[in-house]
């Protein structure tokens, strides 16, 4: 059961964290490190402005080689599936529209089916790619294991502005103003409520 702890933020987003000196996911001793990168749009007055905020996340080496592999077994078939699927629609309702008229409305030259193709591949690709995703992870599931039903599937990552890294999840809050760090370990989530003040 994760633990979730959050760490306010200064308007500047200045915090320094600090992480046991142990693997967050394990508890063993320190070995390595993992890149935990939380990314997010937020409004400042009138502009929208980006937010990234990157940590070093204490890890043993098991761990910390299983977080890069847990990534790739997500990234290349979700990218795999969003070109394959993506560029199939596109050409598909970029060329079906095209038949049917579609760039005759309008202004002389007007690409109105290469816009309709568009979108639709964009879309098309996302669900392509989380499909691509889940149809990996079944297959990988035996070889991978647990450390693979942990992680949270790469296209929701995306779309919920989080990153994860074995054992602990990150995710900024819309308005910047906070960081929820979700443990699967207890005793790593304790020891680092003590370390920074964190609030449940």
């Amino acid at each position: 059961m994760s633990h979730t702890l959050q760490i306010s933020l200064t308007p500047d987003l200045y915090r320094p964290v600090v992480f046991p000196d142990r693997c967050v996911c394990c508890g063993a001793t320190r070995e390595a490190e993992s890149t935990l990168a939380l990314n997010r749009f937020v409004m400042r007055g009138k502009r929208q402005e980006a937010v990234t905020l990157k940590y070093q996340i204490p890890h043993c080496r098991r761990c910390a080689r299983s977080t890069k592999t847990v990534f790739l077994a997500g990234c290349i078939p979700f990218v795999l599936g969003f070109l394959v699927v993506g560029l199939a629609v596109f050409l598909i309702v970029t060329y079906g529209a095209s038949i049917r008229g579609l760039d005759s409305y309008g202004q002389p030259n007007n690409s109105n089916s290469v816009v309709l193709g568009a979108a639709a591949g964009l879309f098309a690709g996302i669900v392509g790619g989380f499909l691509f995703e889940v149809m990996a992870r079944i297959i990988l599931l035996p070889v991978m294991g647990r450390g693979l039903l942990a992680a949270p599937l790469l296209a929701l990552q995306l779309l919920d502005d989080s990153d994860y890294v074995a054992g602990l999840r990150g995710k900024l809050e819309s308005d910047a103003s906070s960081v929820h760090f979700s443990f699967a370990n207890d005793d790593v989530a304790r020891e680092f409520r003590s370390l920074n003040g964190a609030e449940n």
